[in-house]
């Protein structure tokens, strides 16, 4: 109804709403939004203001509306168009109550007389004798002879229905006063089905044996007494639908020349920390993204997603500390901050979520929590500097890039990423990641080199730390040892959790916090088996089981 020549008006109205991340979306907006279908905009979206006669009489045009546009290709909307001549029954029933007895007097009460009547009705399936196949119920059948008859449910309970009685009247007081029972039913229906069957050349009669609730999936009574009688051949089959063994088959690419050669241009633009990750996590997932170009749809977001939170964390604190980069971080400058908190953790929050609402409900829940975040580290900061830290500001959001020289490749492979923070302090330079997410310091550890390439789970954080801090030692050319850690906002009473290198497994193993040259030949060595994997023709992208 809303596709013109020109375009499909429900696309723009789509559109409108995912770029904005409306939730609300008022009459107005869409009749700007649909200029050429203002009279169908406010057929559908007019308030009704508890009105029901409006309501009723709005949802009749409604249903010619949609009438005339199914009767254009009437032989194909025949479906359709039985659908709305029911609907068009229940609430011209509706309007000849209401104008009556004036008893519905609230939508509300409308929604529910409506859900009512809908329970009680029926589509029936019409056959057409000429076609050659009849649809009917039993009764249907009467003075009627077909050559092959197929009954369903003959079940007992169903085929007959035995004392299920939708009467209020007694089964003693209908036997006092010569009224019908549900033997007299039974009988009708018994009558009817020998009937049917007395001329027939084949029969199928359908059960179902499996139990539920309400009924023991017993066949019908029927069917026994044709057994027992031994007047027909009858043959007794056993349909049961066939379960595979589902085995899981995991989606396999094989490297082609052509994705070769496209892994080549990713290598020579640059591998990021993340991506990397993600071959590891799923190689799959990897291709899909990385070389076929596949995206999550971005849909509108009701409640703040988990990664527009983190983002927004991550933008306040870089606007925040902005002015100190390449300072020393003095006291009065993190009490400038926390003043200022509010105001930008507000701005990030719009510009992410559009014209979202962050009033009320978990969006504010999520707003107050991003504000106590961002303060809490504020705080950490403070903490740090009375405690007597020296810290300086080196670079926030710093864009680091190298090349890697693998004398088993033709090309050069370029790593590059954005690291939230470089600090240095009390003469150390650190390598900070911001993470909202709750992260313990067993993530950030490593006993053997070779679980960083084949333990996501486990390792996936310690591999981008040493790859940030590989990039900054190959960069700046440090020769002195570094440090790399993880701020979790969820954890930050735990503070700076450093990467470190342990001895050996267990509680009592000694670690090692400096990211020193060895420390970085290790992870080289490392880094070039997975790149090697990743360029080797023979090594097909693999689905993992994640």
């Amino acid at each position: 109804l809303f596709i013109t020549p020109k375009k499909d008006i429900s696309q723009t109205i789509n559109q409108t709403i995912n770029q904005n991340n409306l939730i609300y979306v008022s009459q107005q907006q869409l009749l700007e939004l649909a200029p050429d279908h203002k009279d169908l905009v406010k057929l559908i979206f007019m308030p009704w203001r508890n009105d029901t006669s409006k309501a009723i009489a709005n949802v009749c045009e409604l249903i010619f509306k949609l009438k005339a546009y199914y009767s254009v290709h009437k032989n194909h909307h025949l479906l359709e168009l039985e659908y709305l001549f029911r609907f068009f029954e229940i609430f011209n029933t509706l309007d000849r109550l209401n104008q009556q007895y004036s008893y519905i007097d609230n939508l509300k009460t409308l929604q529910r007389l409506f859900q009512d009547l809908l329970g009680l009705e029926t589509l029936d399936f019409r056959g057409e004798p000429l076609e050659g196949l009849q649809i009917m119920g039993m009764l249907e059948s009467r003075v009627l002879d077909f050559e092959t008859v197929i009954i369903v449910s003959v079940n007992e309970g169903i085929l007959p229905a035995g004392k299920t009685s939708n009467s209020f009247i007694p089964f003693d007081v209908k036997i006092q006063n010569g009224l019908p029972t549900y033997k007299e039913k039974d009988a009708i229906y018994t009558y009817h089905f020998y009937r049917l069957l007395q001329r027939v050349k084949e029969a199928y009669l359908i059960y179902n044996t499996e139990p539920d609730v309400l009924k023991g999936g017993e066949k019908s009574r029927f069917i026994t007494q044709l057994e027992v009688d031994n007047l027909h051949h009858i043959q007794h089959e056993l349909v049961v639908p066939k379960v595979p063994n589902i085995t899981l088959n995991p989606s396999k690419v094989s490297k082609t020349p052509a994705i070769m050669a496209q892994l080549e241009v990713i290598a020579q633009s640059g591998f990021s920390p993340s991506s990397l990750t993600q071959y590891i996590r799923n190689p799959i997932d990897f291709y899909n993204q990385k070389l076929l170009g596949v995206r999550a749809n971005d849909d509108y977001e009701e409640t703040i997603a988990a990664n527009t939170f983190g983002n927004v964390v991550h933008n306040t604190l870089e606007l925040l500390y902005q002015p100190f980069e390449g300072a020393i971080l003095r006291a009065e400058n993190l009490r400038a901050m926390a003043r200022k908190v509010e105001s930008t953790v507000h701005y990030f929050f719009k510009e992410a979520y559009k014209q979202g609402d962050m009033s009320s409900g978990k969006n504010l829940i999520s707003f107050e929590i991003a504000k106590r975040y961002v303060s809490n580290f504020l705080d950490y900061e403070l903490q740090r500097l009375k405690a007597g830290d020296s810290i300086k500001i080196i670079a926030l959001e710093a864009e680091l890039s190298t090349e890697i020289i693998i004398e088993e490749l033709s090309f050069p492979v370029v790593l590059r990423g954005v690291v939230d923070r470089i600090e240095e302090c009390n003469g150390t330079l650190r390598i900070i990641d911001y993470k909202t997410g709750r992260v313990d310091q067993n993530q950030v550890e490593i006993v053997h080199w070779e679980n960083l390439i084949t333990d996501y789970k486990a390792y996936s954080k310690s591999f981008q730390l040493l790859a940030y801090a590989y990039m900054l030692h190959q960069q700046e050319a440090i020769t002195s040892g570094l440090e790399a850690g993880i701020i979790s906002f969820k954890n930050l009473k735990q503070g700076l959790l450093r990467f470190a290198k342990k001895d050996r497994l267990g509680a009592h193993a000694s670690k090692t916090y400096q990211i020193d040259s060895l420390t970085m030949i290790h992870f080289e060595k490392t880094l070039k088996q997975l790149i090697l994997e990743l360029f080797d023709p023979s090594v097909d992208f693999i689905e993992k089981d994640v």
